[in-house]
């Protein structure tokens, strides 16, 4: 055999350089399992990312559509303003997403088709949020470029609805006699009194979820001073004016716990359609107790009556509350409002005036409202909209008298 020979047939069956096709494979493997771990990874995140974005955006306008002005829904308004600042206060993948306030930002009597049914009320605010190519702000294809792909885009949106509350786990025990319908022109929150007996009657009629009844309505109502005139149901002679209230027992034995279910919370949920049971006694000393530990937890926020909400509260940047966890304004609560007619007949038992013993009250509506302080034996404050929740064992309440609202993303 010649040398050549011999030596081609050694280098043959060499393995010298196997492992760098070995090498070669893996880099091309390996190459892939990263452009799809970190490329794909790059995607998710950012989808998450982007879907935060419009989340937060969406609720930040159903709030704003709620507590700061419905019928605005200019570009310039508080709710499309609300929604576009969150929605890019929200980054994704480190860098602001493209949200337009005229096209992005949109109601449902912009576009039904783009909405749930359930927004028909026109009571839903969408935001869609982009980082992608047709925006001009695409996310980075790290090792994509292998496979010829440069980047890539995502984008998000979210429906949220700002809708009627029902109920609330922060209640105060003051159970407010209903509005009624004026015998003698209209209903006035100072003076008038109930009185169903005398011809002409005064009328009450309770509120329904499609109909609002003799209640207070918000474009009625919102803003009104209400002076709260606490009573006593087992006096016989009690009179029934605007703004009598019953204290009632939200849970605990006497004056101390009575006090402090209104400078604090009770923490169990009651709803319209819930039943208290009235205190004994008209609770004066501790009323005015606990409006004053009320007061003390936020004592620089006042009401403003043209925009009718809350300012210069202790919730509001520089947070500055005295205890953790508010996030609107303690001084803006929750009362309980009762059928006043069934209150006057347990009291008077028709026309007989007889007091009533042990006597509960069911609540017919719940109103939101601005505690201002004491004057003499009343507590004094404003008719608000309140954030709050919604159950569904509880009652149903019409739109037009929703003085608590429930803010949720329903897509």
């Amino acid at each position: 055999m010649s040398a050549l020979s011999h030596s081609f047939r050694r280098r043959a069956s060499s393995e010298r350089g196997a492992i760098l096709v070995q090498v070669g494979v893996s880099i091309l493997v390996l190459s892939a399992f990263a452009m799809f771990v970190v490329d794909y990874g790059v995607l998710w995140v950012s989808r998450n990312q982007a879907q935060n974005s419009a989340d937060a955006g969406a609720l930040a306008g159903a709030v704003a559509l709620a507590f700061d002005d419905f019928k605005d829904r200019s570009d310039a308004g508080p709710a499309k303003v609300a929604a576009h600042s969150f929605a890019r206060s929200n980054y994704v993948f480190g860098k602001e997403p493209t949200v337009d306030i005229t096209t992005d930002v949109r109601f449902y009597a912009d576009a039904p088709a783009d909405f749930p049914a359930s927004c028909n009320n026109d009571d839903c605010i969408r935001v869609d949020v982009y980082r992608n190519q047709a925006r001009g702000n695409a996310l980075p294809a790290i090792f994509g470029w292998l496979v010829g792909v440069t980047d890539q885009g995502v984008r998000a949106t979210a429906i949220a609805q700002t809708a009627a509350g029902n109920a609330s786990n922060c209640l105060k025990p003051w159970a407010v006699l209903d509005k009624w319908f004026e015998s003698n022109g209209p209903f006035d929150p100072a003076t008038s009194d109930f009185d169903p007996l005398t011809n002409p009657k005064d009328v009450y009629k309770a509120p329904t979820k499609s109909d609002p009844g003799s209640s207070y309505t918000l474009k009625n109502d919102l803003g009104a001073k209400i002076n709260l005139k606490v009573g006593d149901p087992s006096n016989a002679n009690e009179t029934f004016g605007a703004g009598w209230f019953s204290p009632v027992d939200l849970g605990g034995v006497g004056g101390r716990t009575y006090r402090d279910n209104i400078g604090g919370c009770v923490g169990v949920t009651y709803a319209v359609g819930s039943t208290l049971s009235v205190e004994n006694g008209n609770m004066i000393g501790p009323t005015s107790q606990g409006v004053d530990d009320l007061v003390k937890l936020d004592k620089n926020a006042k009401w403003d009556p043209v925009e009718k909400k809350v300012v210069n509260s202790c919730v509001g940047p520089p947070y500055t509350c005295s205890k953790p966890g508010f996030a609107v304004s303690p001084r803006l609560v929750a009362l309980p409002v009762i059928n006043t007619q069934a209150a006057f007949d347990a009291v008077h038992n028709g026309s007989k005036s007889t007091g009533a013993g042990n006597m509960t009250v069911d609540i017919v509506a719940i109103l939101g409202f601005f505690v201002e302080g004491m004057n003499g034996k009343d507590v004094v404050g404003y008719l608000a909209t309140k954030p709050d929740l919604s159950v569904t064992n509880g009652g149903g309440v019409n739109p037009g008298a929703a003085f608590l609202q429930t803010i949720q993303l329903v897509r």
